[in-house]
């Protein structure tokens, strides 16, 4: 069956009886914390988890198995699953503003965002300041990928950042006026407040969270330089962006891709339940306004008088609320009697206008249309995002999943977005990066299926490039990967593969873009458990940085599969020269592992980093306890205590910020802890703590533990 990210979360868990480190091994601390940085794309789902909790069949598995005339039955009900159609729909904002998007993108690429990078300033640096400075480089590369991106989304979008910038470096550079200079160490905070919709940090609050450092130690005059361009740069941005609102005022002009928008609702898509999407929130809260204010267009969408009912979800939308507006836009796959669904069918929901918060672990089958507003840079989400409708029990025979590309200009939008994601890989290959800090990655692959997405005309195009994306945003199919091993035992038998020793190993010539300069794979056996690593070349060596590794077995797996039809008859098959060099790799790699090996080991009891609310809750709870303090305020207060100080609880800022400033106002610790422990319950916290093993020192490995099953020398061809 189509599992939601949380959906599958819980039936894992099921296994250990509701342990959440018990995956320690596999690379997972701790199994929700995971699982809530799945939703949010931080991290991959791994298919050694897979292998260990489940036997799978994939939406492709099913289609591929009923196509060879295979019925599967799910409780009594025979799956089908509907036929994803692409469609699109254009606007041509060129046609107002000639040269508009190669304009704005050449001023983003001049701006130097000086105050990310101080230490570049600085007249003598060490090695470890030279690497921040190639560092912070490349996040200020990612702060303009970020503002390209909302200035594809909307007008709106792009001018808070702009506008948000701008107020940040004239308070900056307002400062160093007064002598006072500030250290941006802590480019991640930056960085959430664009990024993070549920994040609201004002400049003030940046400007606190810098460090003061000495003026005297930097090339000031320098910095100013730079800041008084960025300021007239983002300032002429900013004047453009008001003649454009000006002129569409009075009725100069219009933002036309607003007004495509409306047109393919009022047209092909009136009278049905649509699903709309943004990466961002001012664009989902501009859309929402936009069409509840334009009467005219709400009367051209009625039917039989009656005007659709408009909704959104963002990261602002109180959980209740998500849930609310959840079911009054799926009341049939979600109300659970026909009384609860007639009740959610008066006041139903036509349009759901919503960023990603809106998890994938709902039931929207309801609908059958789904709109990417604005560019999906990892065309892969528009997949995961179709899995929101396209669910066991949907009545469609087809599903539509609208996509938006601009008429012109888009070339010039994705050189620049390109060209700025190479001078990140180019910096993380020399110096490393945060792979946290970055988030998600716009791959040179990705720009390529954007590109295809939007000149996709015929049926043809549109299937082989929806199947393609598909395949990749799949989990690991075991189903695939354990296929060649059967056919093996089929035609060999089982004793023929124990009977291969250990260490086997051969060379293949075989091009892969990714390493194109050849690689490494190594397959290692630790206890009971298996890990696969594969080290590219580089420069003509193979390189062993732990950055550089490869760990995804779907990935490798993709590397490694071939058929013996590929290669001549082992008589003609020449043997390869022994390459000896594979005991310094094997030596290095073997330190890698146990590397690896420690990190598990300690992570699960690294205490999380609490922010400013949450700093304050402890230090509230911890100096003082009220008059008539008893028994159950103080183990509510234990409980409390032992969850701010061993889970993260980043998901929940907003929640607890709000918790926090309530008692601020009234002073009342009793209601603090009742208010705190109540939400700890609604939100599962104490059965994560009180269901926690411990870090069990007798499954500590050693290096004698670690077997080499096998390893591929991979050469160019």
């Amino acid at each position: 069956m189509l599992l939601g990210i949380y959906d599958l979360y819980h039936q894992i868990l099921l296994l250990p009886r509701s342990t959440e480190t018990y995956y320690l091994k596999y690379g997972i601390p701790h199994l929700k914390a995971y699982f809530k940085a799945l939703a949010k794309g931080e991290e991959e789902i791994t298919a050694e988890l897979l292998f260990q909790t489940m036997v799978r069949r994939s939406r492709q598995d099913v289609i591929k198995r009923q196509l060879a005339g295979e019925e599967i039955y799910i409780a009594g009900q025979k799956i089908r699953f509907p036929k994803r159609k692409l469609q699109q729909f254009t606007y041509n904002f060129e046609a107002s503003f000639q040269g508009f998007y190669a304009g704005i993108a050449n001023q983003i690429d001049e701006l130097h965002l000086a105050p990310y990078n101080i230490k570049g300033f600085k007249k003598q640096k060490n090695k470890q300041e030279e690497d921040e400075v190639k560092r912070n480089d490349a996040l200020v590369a990612l702060m303009k990928s970020l503002y390209l991106k909302r200035l594809e989304s909307s007008l709106i979008a792009f001018e808070g950042s702009i506008r948000n910038q701008r107020n940040f470096q004239e308070r900056f550079f307002s400062l160093l006026q007064e002598g006072k200079l500030l250290d941006s160490h802590n480019f991640r905070k930056i960085l959430t407040a664009e990024t993070d919709e549920e994040e609201s940090s004002s400049v003030e609050d940046l400007i606190d969270s810098l460090n003061e450092i000495e003026p005297q130690d930097y090339h000031i005059k320098k910095l100013q330089s730079q800041i008084k361009s960025d300021l007239g740069i983002l300032n002429g941005i900013l004047n453009t962006l008001l003649q454009i609102r000006k002129d569409v005022e009075i009725g100069m002009d219009y933002d036309r891709k607003l007004t495509a928008f409306k047109q393919v609702l009022s047209t092909e898509l009136k009278g049905q339940k649509v699903l709309v999407f943004s990466y961002f929130k001012d664009t989902a809260d501009y859309l929402y306004n936009q069409l509840l204010s334009d009467q005219d267009w709400l009367k051209a969408m009625a039917i039989d008088c009656r005007k659709p009912t408009i909704d959104k979800i963002t990261g602002e939308t109180p959980g209740k609320q998500r849930e609310e507006k959840v079911k009054r836009f799926a009341p049939k796959a979600n109300g659970q009697s026909e009384d609860e669904q007639q009740s959610l069918q008066s006041q139903e929901i036509d349009i759901l206008i919503c960023t990603d918060v809106l998890s994938e672990g709902q039931n929207l089958q309801d609908a059958g249309v789904l709109v990417n507003y604005d560019l999906h840079w990892n065309p892969v989400r528009m997949i995961q995002r179709a899995g929101r409708i396209d669910r066991l029990g949907t009545n469609y025979e087809e599903l539509f999943i609208y996509n938006c590309f601009p008429e012109e200009g888009l070339e010039d939008l994705l050189g620049l977005v390109a060209r700025l994601q190479a001078r990140i890989a180019m910096i993380g290959e020399n110096v490393g990066l945060d792979g946290s800090v970055l988030g998600e990655i716009i791959s040179e692959k990705s720009l390529e299926e954007l590109y295809r997405l939007k000149k996709a005309v015929s049926d043809a195009d549109k299937e082989a490039i929806l199947e393609e994306l598909e395949q990749t945003a799949d989990l690991v199919s075991l189903d695939e990967m354990r296929l060649p091993l059967l056919e093996f035992f089929q035609l060999e038998g089982e004793q023929a593969a124990e009977e291969i020793p250990l260490g086997i190993h051969s060379t293949r010539h075989f091009y892969i873009p990714e390493v194109e300069n050849g690689a490494i794979f190594l397959a290692f056996r630790v206890k009971d458990e298996h890990f696969w690593h594969f080290y590219p070349r580089i420069n003509g060596v193979i390189s062993l940085n732990l950055d550089k590794i490869i760990t995804n077995k779907r990935q490798i797996f993709n590397w490694l599969k071939c058929k013996a039809s590929d290669f001549p008859p082992p008589e003609k098959l020449l043997p390869a020269k022994f390459d000896d060099s594979i005991f310094d790799v094997l030596d290095v790699a073997v330190c890698n592992l146990m590397t690896l090996f420690r990190k598990q080991e300690t992570s699960s009891i690294v205490k999380p980093k609490l922010n400013k609310s949450l700093q304050k809750i402890n230090q509230a709870l911890i100096q003082f306890d009220p008059i008539d303090e008893d028994a159950v305020y103080q183990e509510a207060k234990r409980r409390i205590l032992k969850v701010i100080t061993t889970v993260n609880l980043r998901i929940y800022e907003r929640d607890l910020k709000l918790i926090w400033e309530n008692f601020a106002h009234k002073k009342d610790l009793n209601a603090l802890v009742f208010e705190l422990d109540e939400f700890f319950v609604e939100q599962d916290q104490y059965h994560e703590i009180d269901e926690e093993a411990q870090f069990n020192p007798s499954t500590v490995i050693k290096e004698e533990d670690i077997q080499l099953v096998c390893y591929q020398w991979f050469k160019p061809e």
